[in-house]
């Protein structure tokens, strides 16, 4: 029976935002003046000045290291606003230094983004021998408040562990703020008092300032034409300009702007406003120590015209952490992004709240409202801030945002808490059989799983709960003889429910889950949320590569779920069908055999043709990631011929190496065993037409995913605070611009494609010989894939 949505509505519970019973607290002050009324900081002449006075629970092995100091700089995102400052080298027996440091720069010339950063420094090194400098611990510190108002007083900061792979002395794009852990090193800082209030300056003085400023350069030109390239303002361009213009405005967002192209775009601001998709590149030429030119930019952003969503994205990493800046971006967000893109871009747009400088920001609020007004982008949005609680970095900022949508997510809620009990449940039984059962055999094993599951307390959290993995599917009864322990060193459970769906015969009657407690999930998320966006691409540009991008879902620390896809059987699998020749690689028809056995009569030629398309898409997916660890235990087939791939623990080239050497010594998997199926058996695989179309797939592929090589690049960037072992630094995602050829032209691109495609059909006999390996150690093991 059909109902109007106001009927239906009407009936349905009040759904009311639940209100805490403690009240708001006034935030606290970060000036000692009282409440005295405010003045402009563009009006206070002085340098800024800071006293570094002492500091605490400094722990150091005295005997390796006899002085320590602190290392200071003003940033603005990763970028230094004036040179770093030392204090004066002091015992570590006594942390004092009572030292007021003054920097190069003005206070009326610091931007509304800008932090101090902090860390205290040790001194290795014996006389006669070169000096060594680390890092003991960090911090950072926003010099405005969310009020806009300047930092003074007094201040004690408790500083954060030097996280792996720092290579400098600051951590300028860092968290912000206390480490709430009050057994850490602490610093105690002195920042100058004034009679009053110093406030960031408002609109009205901002705009003032723009327009005096752009008066004093006009005079400037009038009388000394060409004393300098960033004092001269135009109204047209030539059309080599425009040209060079262009050229800089396409580059990806990890290439090199030159002083001399800065100089460029900011001397044509004002023409850039014409072609909207400069403003990173403008942005980046911005020298935000100087108040004339911030002045102005916040003028031109006011007069700007949307971007695409895609696009401004990019302004909100690290690099752009003015609160202006990022809210345009957030308009740009709000004006474009559908309720599918965000579904699409949530995983960033999570880990991106971590550069925001307070916990009440324009982005947050976006975020909470969409999640509020669509179940779906809910449901991942809780997840993903629940999968951090336990990082003392972000732990205020995700538990204040989890709690406003729990808060107002109503009714669903105690679907939400369903979903947490059962995953604790599975955790507590993961750690049990790997901590206390682990050096029992898998039998016992097995039998100690079915006891815990059968547990009443047991059986009711782990039945009848939405499915985290995706909340259109309901877990109905756990089918405990389905369910087993994995073989892998972590003991992962492989899971089993029934479908309670009415529909289920006609759809699938059970749902498999991997449930994973010890192995961090997050790449395995971030490569197959790319994955799908790639397709996505394709199918765009009438490209239908059929890839299988399974959920995965990153639930805690190291905690995580996998799903498993249906009739799906590894390589190593099909080829130990084939017999000792067969897993041993002597027979490379194999694969090619059990396809025809599983698809025949009319189905063969749909099978070959969904395996082609399926192993172009992957060949050119896992080349551009350069993901590794490529065996025949972790590429998959389903019985219908689609080939995925699974398990993307190295990805960006970060490739096992044996003895100081990179084991895969291909671009990528394509061995004689895919050729074989792709030719439809015929011996030799390269001179067929099958061969041909294979290869055509793949060029295409390769073109459509360079054509978007910005948005590959800024996804991967706005992931850097995530903290993932493989993606620590730009220069890691740098290697999205070498397979991609960015530097060169389309045509060269797809020469050194071809070039790259070529080695992996001619080097798959190395390919053959590490499998033949694998193969070997892991016989014995029957387990399907996922592990």
């Amino acid at each position: 029976m059909l109902m109007s949505k106001e009927s239906l509505y009407s009936q349905l519970p009040a759904n009311v935002f639940v209100l805490p019973s403690y009240a708001r607290r006034p935030g606290p002050s970060t000036h000692a003046t009282g409440d005295l009324p405010a003045k402009s900081l563009w009006s206070v002449p002085s340098l800024l000045r800071i006293c570094i006075v002492c500091a605490t629970y400094v722990n150091v092995n005295i005997r390796d290291i006899d002085k320590i100091y602190v290392r200071t700089g003003i940033y603005h995102g990763g970028e230094p606003l004036c040179d770093n400052v030392n204090t004066q080298r002091v015992l570590c027996s006594n942390p004092r230094w009572n030292e007021w440091l003054s920097y190069d720069i003005y206070l009326a010339d610091l931007p509304r983004a800008a932090r101090l950063c902090l860390s205290i420094c040790c001194v290795k090194g014996r006389k006669g021998t070169k000096e060594e400098h680390c890092p003991l611990a960090w911090g950072n510190i926003n010099l405005f408040d969310y009020k806009d108002t300047l930092v003074a007083g007094k201040m004690a900061l408790n500083l954060w562990p030097v996280p792996h792979g720092l290579e400098d002395l600051l951590n300028p794009i860092g968290v912000g703020g206390s480490n709430p852990n009050k057994e850490t090193p602490c610093l105690e800082l002195e920042f100058t008092c004034f009679s009053h209030a110093v406030k960031f300056a408002d609109a009205v003085q901002i705009e003032e300032h723009a327009n005096r400023s752009m008066l004093r350069e006009l005079g400037l030109n009038c009388c000394l034409v060409g004393l300098s390239n960033r004092l001269a303002r135009d109204s047209s361009l030539l059309d080599s300009e425009l040209e060079q213009l262009h050229s800089i405005c396409h580059r990806d967002p990890l290439s090199e702007i030159t002083e001399q192209e800065k100089d460029f775009l900011w001397r044509h601001r004002h023409y850039c406003v014409n072609i909207p998709d400069t403003l990173p590149k403008l942005l980046l030429s911005v020298k935000w120590n100087s108040r004339d030119e911030v002045a102005q930019m916040y003028c031109l952003l006011q007069e700007w015209p949307l971007i695409k969503p895609e696009l401004s994205m990019e302004l909100l990493d690290c690099n752009f952490p003015d609160p202006r800046v990022r809210e345009f971006a957030l308009k740009c967000l709000v004006k474009g992004l559908t309720d599918d893109k965000l579904s699409q871009y949530l995983i960033q747009l999570v880990q991106v709240l971590k550069y925001e400088q307070y916990l009440d920001n324009p982005l947050a609020r976006f975020l909470l409202r969409k999640a509020l007004t669509n179940q779906r982008i809910g449901h991942f949005y809780f997840w993903h801030l629940k999968s951090e609680m336990h990082s003392r970095t972000v732990s205020q900022r995700f538990g204040l945002m989890l709690e406003a949508f729990c808060r107002g997510c109503g009714m669903y809620l105690k679907h939400l808490n369903r979903q947490v009990e059962a995953m604790e449940k599975l955790v507590n039984l993961t750690d049990t059989l790997r901590q206390e059962k682990k050096d029992e055999t898998q039998k016992m094993q097995m039998k100690f799983l079915v006891e815990q599951m059968r547990r009443p307390d047991y059986m009711d959290a782990l039945q009848g709960f939405v499915c985290p993995l995706n909340p259109v599917h309901q877990l109905g009864n756990i089918r405990l003889d389905e369910c087993r322990i994995m073989s892998s060193a972590k003991r992962p459970l492989w899971l089993n429910w029934e479908n309670p769906d009415i529909m289920s015969e006609l759809l699938f009657t059970n749902h498999e889950i991997i449930f994973k407690n010890g192995d961090d999930l997050r790449q395995d998320m971030l490569t197959l949320q790319i994955i799908r966006i790639m397709e996505n691409m394709w199918q765009n540009q009438g490209l239908d590569l059929r890839m299988l991008p399974y959920g995965c879902l990153s639930i805690g620390d190291c905690v995580g779920l996998i799903e498993v896809v249906r009739s799906s059987h590894t390589i190593m699998q099909i080829q130990c069908k084939g017999g000792l020749k067969g897993a041993l690689q002597f027979n490379s028809h194999a694969l090619h055999h059990w396809l025809r056995e599983k698809n025949k009569g009319d189905s063969y030629d749909a099978a070959i043709d969904l395996f082609t398309r399926s192993c172009a898409g992957y060949c050119v997916a896992t080349f551009v990631l350069g993901i590794g660890d490529r065996h025949n235990s972790n590429i998959m087939v389903k019985d219908d011929g689609q080939l995925f791939h699974i398990d993307f623990g190295h990805f960006l080239d970060h490739k096992k190496k044996k003895f100081g050497y990179k084991r895969e010594r291909v671009p990528f998997v394509l061995t004689q065993d895919f050729l074989l199926v792709i030719s439809k058996g015929v011996q030799e695989c390269t001179k067929t037409k099958e061969f041909e179309r294979f290869q055509e797939m793949c060029y295409a592929a390769y073109l459509a995913i360079r054509q978007h090589a910005n948005l590959l690049i800024t996804l991967f960037s706005l992931m850097l605070s995530s903290g993932l072992p493989e993606l620590q630094s730009f220069d890691d995602i740098a290697y999205l611009r070498k397979t991609l050829a960015l530097d060169t032209s389309e045509q060269q691109a797809l020469e050194y494609f071809t070039k790259q495609m070529n080695e992996a059909h001619h080097g798959g006999w190395t390919t053959k010989m590490d499998w033949i390996f694998h193969t070997i150690r892991h016989m014995p093991l029957t387990e399907a894939g996922h592990d």
